[in-house]
């Protein structure tokens, strides 16, 4: 918008412009008039909740995963509960602050996780409302702080670990320094006239089961069929299975999912060429990085399996971002879209936050979707391992 600001102000101002800059204007609204024509029309869209904003948290696992179960609970009890993403995440740093002490720094701490993680933390921990732990003070310092939460809780644990025996008190101090900067839940609260723990909150409000999910991948070094643990950084157990499909029932799967009327999960890659979606809400399978294309009928390059592994096993592709798939939708010349609500925030992209991903886009840099069992054919009920997430 500033450019046609930038645009009309010199065209008031120096007459002598007035042909070039209303040529110009003229050519600049109708390029916006024109990718406004051509969004993807939507053929089904899930009823979610408003669009959150995780800023520089790296919580996105806990925002999307969040999102899904809010969904799940408009969809089965009528409920439009706003829950606590950083609830969640404050008990995954703690379990994960208990591995990376007892492996003496070994294991991987830091801010991101995956939809099984937050899965895992609210079956150990339970849930609240966001009114009671509000996501404001963690997003704030997050966008503020010239280092992050994580940074200051690890610096923490290797200062711990200089000393050994270590201090049998470390984890109290752990917990008071995130809590200083985030700060702390409390241990019950009254909601709807009714006093909860999160655990109570969790088995009596929610009725969660994180048994009810089933997550899916497609890489071609594991059996398809088969459950394997995906080797990625934020698998850090590298205890969570996935089961592998080929590549089009994944994304059949995903389609299928939304034709139902539930919403997933997915973790991809969003720095990839092609992911245009802060400008232009619209992630394509192009060569180009960052393009700014405004067209969803661009054309795209093809995608394979082989040519997807190869950049899975060249570390081209990355798991980035997980982000909550609300819906599908069709262009004008009949290209498919997934729409994401995106944790980035209602300001990103052109949408109100809401994204719109290709099916080449989404083939070439998805690492898993996180389903409801609901949701998928018996074929895979079947074949997925279902045991309950391990203790970290």
């Amino acid at each position: 918008m500033y450019k046609f600001t930038i645009i009309f102000g010199l065209y008031l101002l120096y007459p002598g412009m007035r042909k070039i800059g209303s040529i110009v204007l003229f050519m600049a609204m109708a390029g916006s008039l024109h990718a406004q024509k051509n969004v993807p029309v939507t053929l089904k869209k899930v009823p979610v909740g408003t669009v959150k904003y995780q800023g520089n948290t790296n919580t996105c696992w806990s925002f999307s995963t969040t999102s899904l179960i809010e969904t799940g609970e408009m969809q089965n009890a009528n409920k439009d509960i706003d829950l606590s993403e950083l609830f969640t995440a404050r008990n995954l740093y703690i379990e994960k602050a208990k591995r990376y002490i007892l492996s003496n720094g070994t294991t991987l701490f830091e801010a991101g996780g995956l939809s099984h993680d937050a899965l895992y933390g609210i079956r150990k921990y339970g849930a609240m409302p966001d009114e009671f732990y509000p996501r404001e003070k963690g997003v704030k310092f997050s966008d503020s702080s010239p280092i992050q939460l994580d940074q200051v809780l690890k610096n923490y644990l290797d200062t711990v670990l200089k000393t050994k025996p270590i201090d049998p008190n470390w984890l109290a101090g752990f917990i008071k320094k995130h809590d200083d900067i985030v700060g702390a839940p409390p241990a019950k609260f009254t909601w709807q006239g009714k006093e909860y723990t999160p655990l109570t909150f969790q088995q009596e409000v929610l009725k969660f089961n994180p048994d009810d999910y089933i997550t899916i991948t497609s890489f071609t070094h594991h059996p398809f069929y088969q459950n394997f643990p995906l080797e990625i950084p934020d698998n850090f157990l590298m205890a969570e299975k996935y089961l592998n499909v080929p590549l089009s029932e994944l994304i059949s799967i995903a389609q299928s999912t939304v034709e139902k009327g539930y919403s997933l999960v997915v973790d991809m890659d969003v720095s990839n060429n092609g992911w245009n979606c802060e400008k232009s809400s619209y992630a394509l399978f192009e060569k180009d990085r960052f393009g700014n294309v405004n067209n969803p009928d661009t054309a795209e390059m093809n995608y394979s399996p082989q040519l997807r592994q190869q950049l899975f096993e060249t570390l081209e592709t990355q798991d980035d971002h997980l982000i909550h798939v609300t819906g599908i939708a069709k262009s004008k010349n009949g290209k498919l879209f997934f729409i994401l609500k995106d944790s980035f925030g209602k300001n990103y992209g052109r949408y109100n936050g809401f994204d719109y991903i290709s099916v080449n886009y989404f083939a070439i840099n998805t690492l898993s979707i996180t389903v409801p069992k609901k949701a998928l054919d018996q074929k895979y009920l079947s074949l997925a391992d279902t045991k309950p997430g391990r203790d970290l």
